[in-house]
């Protein structure tokens, strides 16, 4: 039987990928197949690349049991994947078990195949939405046992409106003996016991994605794939390289090292020799640029920074730049062109509230290309290691299927939204780190001076499911994590999106954040720019309104200062699964009781919005 299902490319790849089960409209289980039409994304490969090995390498190093190796990573390495756009869906259904809800007779039919009557005459069958998974990427239909009495009759699946899958058993449907092999069996991959879970559910399909912002396409990306890209962004954040595109063009392009050979070469095509008053110009401005690029270059290298660590943080710091050029709109843009008189007063107070909240700036980017790419998937768990009673289980990551090109698939789509760009102030997060013990008095002045000390001393954030261990660098990550979650909540509540249809990507090494509209549709609402341009004072007025949660004071004391009631948001618009979250930071840490063991409390923190 065939049918049809209209969806747009943003709901197919959230929703009905290969090996993603779903329910069709006619209330049938399916699992997605492999499209029959897919077009380039136009993304170049090499730009993701770094993003997709900080992805994958959990995934790899716990199956191989090696760091930072793994058959994954390998894929990755030798470029054996591409970004695509699948144009067509396809499914078919899944499980193709069914049972009669009467006595159990229990029939696995081929896809397609009519399930008709129970063979007692109990009515027609109906679909079993179950199946066993693992960790493995194992996904298949319940496989009944043969009758321990020999006869060769069908079994029936007995129990099954009993919640608990333990409690099923099988039972033959001629002589009625009870088998004694139980439902949860061993997984074939030797790994563990198998999980029978219904479907479709969350645990079954998790997709592993990337959010890319403001990507290059395959024709600009020349320039960002120029040698000294990653470290010109970085000068940036040190504030020897001009902020924007042009800027990072010019540090990584003719005005290098290299301007001078180039000069010396033409003048000499030219005919032009020393003392020529336009050799002399033309060398004397090559020698410029040649210093100029050694100035920004030395301060770079003086952070003395191995390759991954400057690959990590100047990824991070290459979208910053990407992203603040997303037709942004700052508040100084405000207070010149006011759309009207009567705003100017409310523009002028914005300056004041983000004084208080130590903000050095929060600028609105209206045209915020943002890239959603799945790479893959993994089953009962979403981190490279399952937790359970029994001990703990590695994840295994799974690329999608592709039967003809022999490059794995990853399922993308280019989309445009509206955000908010936070930056902290580097001055006060240095300060705050004095004030609350975690390190000396470094002794900076400006914002300047604060940032480039926070590069030297945090180290890159690469596991999106633990925190860091290096103590100064969870102190700042979970400051602008547990920043954006308070500003995210704040922001909807007049944006009109549910907190779930926003997003937050985190930049920890600039003490940044992005909150962005993560509608998953073809279009921008524009609440988040009426928020800057009429709200956005009494928006930020709400980050420090209410610092108590309902399960205080064992919330702020023993649940690590973050819950469902407080910080915690839905994981499909945190970046961090929730992870790296506390109120202490922000608001203070709580007294301990009189009783409390001495050592107890750890770091007294000094809140961050504690005046």
């Amino acid at each position: 039987m065939l049918d049809e299902l209209r969806r747009s490319s943003i709901q197919a790849l959230w929703n009905h990928l290969p090996d993603q089960t779903y329910n069709w409209p006619t209330r049938v289980s399916v699992i997605g197949q492999s499209p029959r039409q897919v077009t380039p994304l136009d993304i170049p490969e090499a730009w993701v690349a770094p993003q997709l090995r900080r992805l994958i390498r959990p995934f790899a190093q716990e199956r191989s049991g090696i760091p930072n190796s793994g058959p994954e990573l390998e894929i990755i390495e030798h470029e054996q994947y591409r970004l695509v756009q699948a144009e067509d869906l396809r499914a078919e259904r899944f499980p193709n078990t069914f049972v009669c809800r009467t006595c159990g007779s229990f029939a696995t039919l081929k896809p397609g195949t009519d399930p008709g009557g129970c063979p007692s005459g109990h009515g027609t069958l109906e679909q079993l939405k179950f199946a066993e998974a693992h960790t493995c990427g194992l996904l298949r239909e319940i496989v009944p046992p043969r009758c321990t009495n020999g006869c060769r009759a069908p079994m029936q699946l007995r129990n099954f409106d009993v919640l608990e899958v333990a409690q099923w058993y099988w039972r033959c449907s001629r002589c009625s003996a009870r088998s004694d092999r139980n439902l949860i069996r061993f997984c074939p991959c030797r790994t563990g016991r198998i999980s029978v879970t219904r479907i479709p559910q969350t645990s079954v399909y998790y997709p592993q994605q990337l959010t890319v912002l403001n990507p290059p396409t395959r024709n600009t990306y020349s320039v960002l794939a120029a040698d000294g890209a990653r470290a010109a962004a970085v000068g940036q954040l040190l504030g020897v390289v001009s902020s924007g595109l042009d800027a990072l063009r010019s540090a990584t392009g003719a005005a290098g090292a290299d301007a001078l050979t180039q000069v010396l070469e033409t003048c000499k095509a030219l005919g032009l020799r020393p003392g020529d008053p336009m050799y002399e110009q033309l060398v004397a401005k090559a020698t410029q640029a040649t210093a100029s690029s050694s100035h920004w270059r030395d301060a770079v290298d003086a952070l003395d920074w191995n390759p991954e660590t400057l690959e990590i943080i100047g990824d991070e710091a290459l979208a910053l730049t990407l992203a603040a050029q997303s037709c942004p709109l700052s508040v100084d843009d405000l207070i010149a062109n006011p759309p009207a008189p009567g705003l100017l007063p409310t523009y002028t107070a914005y300056k004041q509230i983000f004084e208080r909240y130590h903000l050095a700036d929060v600028t609105l980017l209206r045209e915020l290309p943002v890239a959603y790419i799945v790479a893959g998937y993994t089953r009962l768990s979403s981190s490279a290691l399952q937790v359970t009673r029994s001990g703990t289980h590695a994840t295994y990551f799974k690329f999608f299927p592709d039967p003809h090109s022999g490059r794995y698939p990853m399922y993308g789509k280019r989309s445009e939204t509206e955000g908010l760009l936070v930056r902290i102030d580097p001055l006060e997060v240095v300060h705050w780190l004095v004030d609350s013990d975690v390190v000396p008095d470094p002794g900076v002045n400006d914002a300047l001076d604060a940032q480039r000390w926070l590069l030297g001393v945090c180290e890159p954030v690469t596991d999106l499911f633990n925190a860091p261990e290096h103590r100064i660098t969870a102190a700042v990550l979970g400051l602008v994590h547990s920043m954006a979650h308070r500003t995210m909540k704040a922001l909807a509540a007049r944006c009109g999106l549910n907190i779930d249809s926003l997003a937050e990507y985190l930049f920890p090494a600039a003490c940044a954040f992005l909150v962005y509209a993560n509608t998953r549709s073809e279009f921008t609402l524009g609440g988040i720019e009426h928020v800057f341009r009429f709200d956005l004072a009494d928006a930020l007025a709400e980050l420090d309104a209410d610092p108590r949660c309902v399960f205080d004071p064992p919330c702020q004391r023993s649940f690590g200062g973050a819950c469902a009631a407080c910080l915690h948001i839905s994981e499909v618009a945190c970046q961090r699964f929730n992870t790296v979250l506390d109120r202490n930071l922000l608001f203070g840490t709580l007294p301990l009781p009189p009783d409390a063991p001495v050592g107890a409390g750890g770091i007294t923190w000094r809140g961050f919005w504690t005046p």
